[in-house]
């Protein structure tokens, strides 16, 4: 998969920033999670969202800069896309943030939705998110092959600690997103109620079709 493919994409969905904070000798999987929020930013756009880029002290920004490893939402200059729309509540999307779980356990979290109410109390209290909090969530894997096994136990685990399972057949709070496949992984994760979105990549709009499709209905339960 081409770098400058994603690049363009998150480009186009950010499409009032300067810069991105990614570049071509950017990490593949790096690259990878802000082609997910780009995809997510899609979805909003829509759904009549109107999304702006906002840096930590909450002000429009056209600087991008995303996490490139799991770290805290109330730490570090880093940017999140903040979200609106009329008669719903401000929400905002975060990269690479932890979030505690039921074991008070910290887990990162690819893609973070919360609502703009409690990421602002997180930075004034200097504190991570609870698993309550979490609005939507994602994880994006970017791999050279299929997805094994302990990748989908790893996402269940997840699910489970911060209370995103849901019944067999229906969809949660939660996506695994990734450019690859993995069968065994599907089976796992649907079980509890974790969406799986497989070869999610640019050159295959029926798959993120289906992905945008996904975030548009984990918004339209967004309160």
């Amino acid at each position: 998969m081409a770098l400058s493919s994603m690049l363009s994409t998150i480009q186009a969905a950010l499409s009032t920033a300067a810069t991105l904070g990614y570049n071509g000798a950017s990490a593949a999987h790096d690259v990878y999670e802000g082609y997910v929020l780009a995809l997510f930013v899609q979805a909003a756009s829509a759904d009549h969202w109107t999304t702006e880029l906002r840096d930590r002290s909450d002000n429009p920004t056209t600087y991008a800069v995303f996490r490139l490893a799991p770290g805290r939402l109330p730490s570090g200059n880093f940017t999140h896309v903040r979200l609106t729309k009329p008669g719903k509540v401000d929400l905002e999307a975060h990269i690479g943030v932890k979030v505690r779980g039921a074991s008070s356990i910290a887990h990162e979290f690819d893609l973070l939705l919360l609502t703009a109410s409690v990421a602002a109390a997180c930075r004034r209290a200097n504190q991570d998110p609870s698993y309550a909090d979490v609005v939507a969530h994602a994880e994006a894997k970017y791999y050279g092959g299929n997805l094994s096994l302990p990748i989908g136990r790893a996402v269940v685990g997840l699910a489970t600690d911060c209370g995103m399972t849901a019944p067999l057949h229906s969809n949660g709070r939660s996506v695994l997103v990734t450019n690859q496949n993995g069968s065994t992984v599907e089976a796992l994760i649907r079980h509890y109620g974790v969406t799986f979105r497989f070869l999610i990549k640019p050159s295959n709009s029926f798959g993120i079709y289906h992905l945008v499709q996904r975030f548009r209905a984990m918004l339209n339960s967004a309160p």
